[in-house]
């Protein structure tokens, strides 16, 4: 009996050391679990320090305009400073070259996250609302895009942000007389003194009393045009242009600047037909429809010299080259 008990007894300590051994085991295994996930966690905590947009800071637009071009001829800037990193204090701004129309949103602030940042806005200067998702590219470029879009009822030009604008930053560079000018890092060219340009292309060749003359000359063209009377009226009652340069002067500079889809917001087909057409009156081209003969000899700009069937399009320049292709998209006039 003796025997029988000193065995139970061992038997009994036996499974109760295993029990403990595999408690042990199993407290070790769970263990293990929770330095996994604080991994993970600190991998996904150094990824979002890891995120600096500081560098993006500065004057960004969507032309190759300068701050001071955009106020003369128009453009979209965005303008912000990004502190701690991530958070971003800003404005945008918009300035329609036709009309000198102005959108803005000012206080444009939030905290950018894996590149992008989303910021309502409830007037853009014209009663307009929506958001504004703005991506922070790795190219150094930056998207807005505008969602959710709404135009207030009595905005009956129907400007304001709307669509998608692509950005490239501008910088200051030193110019030959020590002077800072504006450059995108899209152009390496800086855009020409626009006023001087026109002067000198379209008025400084003439006397006063050449012009009037020439002006009085080709009348009669203009009263030959059907559709003169329709652009007349949108000069003078869109543009408010009621005076010689509407003759004098052609009705965009697609030879001299790069225009956007939105600067054609709101414009008449007619007035983007005739601007597609203008690119190549610049040139010479005579027309072999009638009204687009009269109209442009109606310009005294306009010097007809070479026939279609002569014309080669390799005489266009970059600005022309790109204008023109926007423009055959937008023409829908017939």
């Amino acid at each position: 009996m003796k025997n029988k008990a000193i065995i139970m007894i061992i038997c009994i300590l036996i499974l109760s050391g295993c029990v403990k051994a595999n408690n042990s085991h199993s407290e070790k295994a769970t263990d293990t679990k929770p330095e996994t996930v604080d991994q993970a966690s600190t991998t996904a905590i150094s990824q979002t320090e890891a995120e600096n947009y500081e560098g993006y800071s500065g004057l960004w637009t969507e032309t190759s305009f300068s701050h001071e071009e955009g106020l003369s001829y128009g453009g979209l800037e965005f303008s912000f400073q990004v502190t701690d990193k991530t958070n971003l204090d800003g404005y945008l701004f918009m300035q329609q070259g036709t009309t000198e129309r102005i959108a803005e949103i000012d206080n444009i602030t939030g905290k950018i996250i894996n590149g992008e940042l989303n910021y309502k806005y409830d007037d853009d200067g014209w009663g307009g609302s929506g958001i504004l998702h703005i991506t922070f590219s790795n190219d150094n470029a930056i998207q807005i895009e505008v969602l959710d879009y709404k135009m207030k009822d009595t905005n009956l030009s129907g400007y304001g942000f709307s669509g998608i604008y692509q950005l490239g930053r501008t910088k200051q560079i030193q110019g030959e007389a020590g002077d800072k000018r504006s450059e995108t890092t899209a152009s390496k060219t800086t855009e020409p003194d626009l006023f001087n340009v026109v002067y000198e292309k379209y008025y400084a060749p003439w006397t006063e009393s050449e012009m009037q003359n020439a002006i009085a000359e080709r009348k009669q063209y203009r009263d030959q045009c059907s559709f003169y009377p329709e652009v007349s009226n949108y000069l003078e009652n869109v543009r408010e242009v009621r005076d010689i340069s509407s003759v004098v002067e052609p009705l965009y500079f697609t030879d001299l600047k790069n225009y956007q889809k939105q600067d054609f917001d709101q414009v008449p087909p007619l007035i983007i037909h005739l601007a597609k057409n203008e690119v190549y009156a610049r040139h010479g081209y005579i027309f072999k429809n009638e009204d687009l003969n009269n109209y442009f000899k109606g310009q005294i700009w306009y010097e007809p010299s070479i026939t279609a069937e002569n014309f080669k399009d390799s005489v266009f320049n970059k600005n022309e080259q790109v204008n023109l292709k926007l423009l055959s998209n937008l023409d829908t006039f017939k």
